[in-house]
């Protein structure tokens, strides 16, 4: 029997998918120096001349830190212009500059191109939860804001597995298709209903909520949804929407405490290193597994881990789904270290484990996917109200932003400095942390309106961590 499409909530499925699209060209250009640094360093450098460490370094931290003064800029556009067009902005700029790369000359003309970039991935982590979130219903907003990771999953596959046998220039034109591809697709997605009743466009916030509800959907569930949604919004714009509200007004700090935690264990995680220098550090433990398989099979064990993450969100829980993760990769974070100690600290024979690197950091991957980097995405589009929405995304973001470019410009000089293995077990403990913070302040949204998370929120932290009576849910 063929499955009636009618009859199904397909359009919030297929909006989640072509918005989050933009995570992939985004990412792409994240993961872009893992198999191309070693070129531009080596004499066959693109540019002509190979570059040093210091400037690899700053190569794969400038995407990173372009993301710390576009936060509030993307905070800004997602609510003075929109969800949509913020994002189709996004992709438009990440399709030109693969063009910037693959013509430059100049170690300066790169940097450039990836400082742009990094603005474009900063619209898009501020835009596209926002976006996700707003226009899934309550039973399935966990899947389609967990596709934020899912779509993070093909950019960083597309160049982990093309990237390491494609020349330079071939390597930048697959990528540029990535954005291509969203733009072309997000374009003809509605707006989100919620961002539509806030500036008073009602009547296109009912059209986009009858194309984003399935066929069976009466004119009673319209309604009573667009009800549901002014409701919401009107009793969240009451409070003002300023920087100083958002961080005085103690009915915000729960959520702020939340977020600031989960965007600390997600970048000191090592997430943002280990994503632009994965090739170069297979090639420093001298795996017997070649640095081209390795990252081949990096790509491909992220697949489950965010496929498991997206079904488990919303029947596992929040909570329970990132002390796994978090518990996963201290183990394989703590088993990277000790070998990089054994080889290089003590000098010992490694050779009986040439496996462990490539394992170590495969388990870390797939564990990474599975709660750590998919979960702050889902939970970002539903702690804060709509009136501090987006000052909440842009200020969290620069927080991520700014983590995120310290752990990429300085892991290579830290582990220079102090060895590769001194930096693996600090992210290690920190996932430590992570399982306490899971365990102790984290609540369950699983199941709950935005309503019902605020009321959560609202409540003592011991009252947060007590899971609350799933609500009934639409199948």
């Amino acid at each position: 029997m063929f499955l009636n499409l009618e009859n199904t909530r397909y359009m919030q499925y297929a909006a989640a998918i072509a918005a989050t699209l933009s995570n992939a060209a985004a990412t792409a250009y994240v993961v872009w120096p893992s198999p191309v640094l070693s070129l531009l360093q080596s004499e066959d450098s693109p540019l002509g001349t190979p570059i040093t460490e210091e400037e690899g370094s700053w190569v794969v931290a400038l995407v990173r830190f372009a993301s710390i003064p576009t936060a509030f800029l993307a905070g800004w556009m997602v609510e003075k212009i929109g969800r949509k067009k913020s994002l189709l902005i996004s992709g438009v700029l990440m399709f030109f500059l693969w063009f910037m790369i693959i013509f430059a000359k100049s170690i300066w003309v790169i940097y450039v191109a990836r400082f742009l970039a990094g603005i474009g991935s900063g619209i898009v982590s501020v835009g596209c939860a926002i976006y996700a979130a707003e226009i899934a219903e309550k039973d399935i907003r966990g899947k389609l804001t967990s596709t934020f990771a899912i779509l993070k999953l093909a950019g960083s596959l597309l160049v982990l597995c093309v990237g390491p046998y494609a020349s330079y220039n071939v390597l930048a034109i697959v990528c540029s298709s990535l954005p291509l591809l969203f733009v072309c697709t997000y374009a003809f997605m509605p707006e989100s209903p919620y961002y539509l009743v806030k500036v008073k466009r009602n009547e296109e916030a009912e059209r986009n909520l009858r194309i984003l509800s399935s066929k069976s959907a009466d004119d009673k569930f319209i309604e009573r949804s667009l009800m549901e949604i002014e409701q919401s919004i009107e009793e969240d714009m009451k409070n003002k929407t300023t920087i100083w509200e958002f961080l005085s007004n103690k009915d915000y700090r729960a959520a702020i405490l939340i977020m600031l935690g989960l965007k600390t264990l997600q970048q000191l995680s090592g997430e943002s290193a280990i994503d632009g220098y994965m090739q170069p550090i297979i090639e420093a433990t001298g795996s017997n597994i070649s640095p081209e398989l390795s990252s081949i099979i990096f790509g491909l064990v992220q697949i489950p881990g965010v496929l498991l993450a997206s079904y488990l969100v919303d029947t596992l829980g929040r909570r329970p789904l990132l002390v796994i993760s978090s518990t996963g990769c201290a183990a394989a974070l703590f088993a990277e270290g000790t070998y990089f100690y054994l080889q290089n600290k003590i000098e010992a024979d490694v050779s009986g484990i040439g496996w462990l690197p490539t394992v170590s950091l495969a388990i870390f991957v797939f564990m990474l996917n599975l709660g750590i980097i998919t979960l702050p995405y889902v939970l970002a589009g539903e702690l804060f109200p709509a009136n501090i929405k987006g000052i909440a995304s842009a200020a969290i973001s620069l927080y991520s932003a700014i983590l995120a470019f310290l752990v990429s410009k300085f892991f290579k000089p830290v582990s220079i400095t102090w060895g590769e293995h001194t930096v693996f077990w600090i992210f290690g403990a920190v996932c430590v942390l992570g399982v306490i913070f899971s365990l102790t302040m984290l609540p369950e949204t699983k199941g709950k309106s935005f309503a019902e998370i605020q009321a959560i929120l609202k409540k003592s932290p011991k009252d947060c961590v007590v899971e609350k009576k799933d609500v009934d849910t639409k199948v």
